[in-house]
């Protein structure tokens, strides 16, 4: 319960400082903002995510009983790529504008990733650890101050700097709120040079894949801006954020539990008990991020009218429809498919997956004539498309697990009904009640054929869940 609590206000937080940050910057300081927030995230990706990524497959309690050195290597890991990213931010500040760039906003990019970089460690321990109210209370803290920080400073400043000043804060709120609970954890542990090489090895293809990811973004977004304006690249932006938002919160907050179920079984059972797990998660995933995308593109026209700014709305439903399919390519690839190399630690595929999105996505953008943001937009989802297509290949071949066909079969059959039933829907004028009535409909079509079909073997674990009661 009190996960599912984390993810809803997680979710709404999200969705409530992309919508309102937007709304109070405007279409250019929020490409500026959008473009330091990228930029942030392509370092945060290359420094800190192999050691996020570790700490999600390599610790947890009992294997930090069996490993003292685990999260003191761990530790000495950030830290060393925090004091690092420090001197590269006074170093972009002192240039003041040497690259072409505003010192400030040069500067800012490594300061946020550092942020980010350090909040998502301290959540990844305590995921790992199941710690279930430590990563409550880290989320939260986290989500309040950013609602007050970054719209407060939207709000008052109209500035994409202080934006994102905020959101460096925020962050490092929910890291403080970490720091004296886990201050003990790795107290009789020293560095290990050998466990480092190890998170290394095993990230490293992860972790430049999920580099290109980034970059494939921020690439559509530089040649939006290059081509047609930041103001046309913040809109693009928008669409981007949110979509990306809505996969990466579902995502994410499944992962926060289903990975470390599989490692948690692999630990305690063995292989094959990790592999039957990842193919229970791989339905989960799919079964959700599936109708919640298809949903989304029928609630859209009340979204956009009651959440999106005005001088959004002449591109923001283009191009969303031309993203959806991209993201949820996406959110299969990365919450669904790359588990598998994860468990099986056979992560090169990865790289090899993320290297044809980026070439496909460049070709699509650079190659083709375009008019405006939905030229990016076609890129970015076919790049995702194609890199979601062959990790799905590669899979089979080098880490398989049983997967259940039936299942997904079910759940695209359920999700194309919930569509055609809900879609008249999507022409009542927009607003309020339309969004409820039409999410509603699609909730109740959607979860009545799941349960119907028996997907997953749904219908039968609820009814032995109700038969004692009723007994």
């Amino acid at each position: 319960m009190l996960t599912i609590m984390t993810f809803g206000i997680n979710a709404v937080a999200n969705f409530a400082l992309g919508l309102g940050v937007a709304w109070f910057l405007g279409a250019e300081q929020f490409g500026i903002y959008a473009l330091i927030v990228a930029g942030g995230m392509v370092l945060q990706t290359l420094l800190f995510e192999w050691l996020r990524l570790s700490a999600n497959r390599f610790y947890g309690n009992k294997q930090a009983e069996a490993d003292p050195n685990l999260y003191a290597t761990l530790n000495f890991g950030t830290g060393l790529v925090a004091i690092a990213l420090s001197v590269i931010a006074i170093a972009l500040y002192v240039t003041d504008g040497a690259f072409g760039i505003a010192a400030t906003v040069a500067a800012l990019a490594p300061l946020a990733s550092i942020a980010s970089g350090l909040f998502d460690y301290r959540s990844a321990i305590a995921r790992a650890r199941f710690d279930n109210r430590r990563y409550a209370m880290i989320v939260i803290v986290k989500n309040l101050m950013a609602l007050v920080l970054m719209l407060g400073g939207a709000f008052w400043f109209r500035s994409a700097e202080v934006v994102v000043l905020g959101l460096c804060l925020s962050a490092l709120s929910g890291v403080l709120v970490s720091a004296h609970a886990f201050s003990d954890a790795g107290s009789t542990g020293r560095f290990n040079r050998l466990l480092l090489s190890q998170f290394a090895l095993y990230a490293g293809p992860m972790v430049v894949s999920s580099v290109i990811y980034q970059l494939n973004m921020f690439m559509t977004r530089s040649g939006v801006a290059l081509h047609y304006g930041l103001a046309e690249s913040g809109r693009y932006s928008l669409a981007l954020d949110i979509g990306l938002k809505l996969v990466a919160t579902i995502g994410s907050a499944l992962d926060i539990l289903l990975f470390q179920l599989a490692v948690r079984a692999e630990a305690e059972d063995s292989d094959a008990a990790a592999k039957t797990q990842l193919g229970i998660n791989m339905l989960i995933v799919t079964g959700i991020l599936a109708p919640v995308c298809a949903g989304f593109w029928l609630i859209l026209p009340s979204f956009e009218c009651l959440f999106v700014d005005q001088s959004y709305h002449a591109s923001y439903t283009v191009y969303t429809f031309f993203l959806l399919p991209g993201l949820f390519a996406f959110g299969l690839a990365y919450y669904a498919i790359t588990p598998l190399f994860q468990i099986a630690r056979k992560t090169w595929p990865v790289l090899v997956a993320a290297l044809a999105n980026i070439s496909v996505a460049a070709g699509l953008l650079y190659l083709t004539p375009g008019t405006d943001g939905s030229h990016g937009a076609l890129a970015t989802t076919a790049g995702f498309v194609a890199g979601a297509i062959l990790m799905g290949a590669m899979a089979w071949r080098t880490a398989p697990i049983s997967v259940p066909w039936l299942d997904l079969a079910k759940i695209i059959t359920a999700t194309a009904a919930m569509y055609g039933a809900v879609l008249p829907l999507r022409a009542l004028a927009p607003g309020a009640l339309t969004l409820a009535t039409t999410a509603l409909a699609g909730g109740a079509v959607y979860l009545g054929l799941a349960l119907a079909l028996n997907t997953g073997g749904l219908r039968s674990r609820l009814f032995a869940r109700l038969r004692p009661a009723t007994a």
